[in-house]
């Protein structure tokens, strides 16, 4: 999914999906300046909790959440993760 936050004039797009080649949950986050973060995690519990804690964060620094997420087609797992 791709989630989009604006803070002033600035734009934080957050992407959650699922890497059917690597068996990972992925977090991508492309930052105003243009670097971009990319976490993977094994663990669906550990990847909830970095979530959790990441929108905590974008609220703390008053990050607002600008429209509905965009579905990704591709980020779904083919079949139940382990």
């Amino acid at each position: 999914m791709l989630w989009f936050f604006d803070r002033h004039n600035q734009h934080l797009h957050v992407e959650t999906r699922y890497d059917n080649a690597t068996s990972e949950y992925v977090l991508m986050l492309r930052w105003p300046d243009g670097r971009e973060d990319i976490e993977r995690f094994l663990d669906r519990e550990a990847y909830r909790q970095r979530l959790l804690a990441l929108e905590s964060r974008l609220e703390t620094e008053q990050w607002v959440r600008h429209g509905p997420p965009i579905i990704v087609p591709d980020g779904w797992p083919d079949r139940r993760p382990t």
